[in-house]
């Protein structure tokens, strides 16, 4: 089969390491072509000499996507699927702004859309719901056009997205951690070395505001004075992203270590004793099976996104409460049974998820599927 691999747009986050995973484990299917288009986000981070013959790389840098960039992708991915000539196409994380010929299978990670309950939404003003409604018509637009088949991360996404977008086609495959937490390799510690007494709260993403980032300098403040001292909250921020979307002032508590190449994210683990993500929207975050795989305990909102991933691998605080998350910091910092406990749930909670390796084979039948499809369809 012949595969175009389409990371063309994608720049930072999470999604990123979803395509990089993919990417990786394709290697393991020899008996197909790839064609990959890697934008700056993944092109980054993805070393090309560890890749066959049967892997060929484009790159595309379209930069931020805005109304009148939409011609130019569908110009240029189409003049490349032309050259290309592919069965399936691929788009990691969607939309792609391009209607393909050959068959599309997009996934899904618009958690803002389909999560109408979010606290984030809730307390958004008047303005900016506009402009967030704006883009869900855009993008629900596009993803109807030019996705022929929808993958999700969670069944509860797949069911709420094909209710927003009216996809038939649409199918679970569930995230997980990347194949580099299978095999960590050892890389520079980016911590100083901390006190014995010190705690170490992990939280392992590039700013969006629905991560709810600018909890963490409130549940600071919230700690009990005698404790505050005994906790350190490790951010993958620059102090200028700190200082330009959280506060000014850093506290003493935070540590900044900027972005991190995913590889060598399993390092950073070790480094830190648990993980804190004060999310209030995810179709899926891979923080959740990477902390499980690395052995620590994990601290996230009382939402349902996240008690879908995590069930009892968690302690989980009220959304938005800097209180709530006070409580729950110290009683894991207190307690070393219970930081054992979630770490053996979580540990037994992973083998719910399809390994890196299950992903790539599931997506790779399905593009199978789709190809075979066409091709009977164009034969009739």
């Amino acid at each position: 089969m012949k595969l175009l691999v389409n990371a063309s747009l994608l720049r930072f986050g999470g999604a990123v390491q979803v395509a990089l995973s993919f990417i990786h484990e394709c290697r393991s299917y020899s008996e197909n072509e790839y064609h990959v288009v890697l934008g700056p986000g993944v092109g980054a981070v993805l070393d090309r000499s560890k890749f066959p013959p049967n892997f060929k790389f484009y790159d595309r840098n379209f930069g931020v996507m805005k109304l009148r960039k939409i011609f130019q992708v569908q110009k240029e991915m189409s003049a490349l699927e032309s050259e290309i000539r592919p069965e399936c196409v691929v788009t990691t994380s969607g939309p792609s702004y391009w209607r393909s010929k050959s068959p599309h299978l997009t996934g899904f990670n618009l958690p803002l859309y389909i999560y109408p309950e979010s606290p984030y939404l809730k307390d958004m003003p008047l303005s900016s719901k506009l402009r967030l409604n704006a883009r869900k018509w855009l993008h629900c637009r596009l993803l109807r056009r030019d996705a022929d088949a929808l993958i999700a991360q969670t069944e509860d996404v797949r069911v709420r997205a094909k209710a927003l977008l009216g996809i038939d086609k649409s199918y679970t495959v569930t995230n997980n951690h990347g194949a580099w937490y299978e095999e960590p390799s050892e890389s520079p510690a980016r911590l100083p070395p901390s006190d014995a007494d010190v705690f170490r709260f992990l939280t392992l993403t590039a700013f969006y505001p629905h991560k709810n980032l600018d909890l963490i300098p409130k549940v600071i403040e919230a700690l009990p004075h005698s404790d505050r001292n005994r906790v350190e909250f490790v951010l993958t921020l620059t102090k200028n992203q700190y200082q330009k979307h959280i506060s000014r002032n850093i506290p003493d508590q935070v540590r900044l270590v900027g972005s991190v190449p995913p590889p060598e994210c399993p390092s950073l683990y070790k480094e830190c004793d648990a993980m804190f993500l004060p999310t209030l929207a995810e179709c899926f975050s891979a923080s959740y099976p990477e902390a499980m795989r690395m052995g620590i305990p994990i601290i996230t909102t009382n939402l349902g996104f996240a008690q879908s991933i995590c069930e009892n691998a968690a302690l989980y605080f009220e959304p938005c409460d800097a209180q709530s998350a006070a409580v729950q910091i110290m009683r894991l910092v207190n307690d070393k049974n219970l930081r054992a406990a979630l770490c053996d749930s979580g540990e037994r909670r992973l083998m719910s998820f399809d390994t890196p390796a299950q992903r790539a084979r599931k997506i790779l039948d399905i593009c199978r599927d789709l190809a075979a499809q066409s091709t009977d369809q164009v034969a009739a």
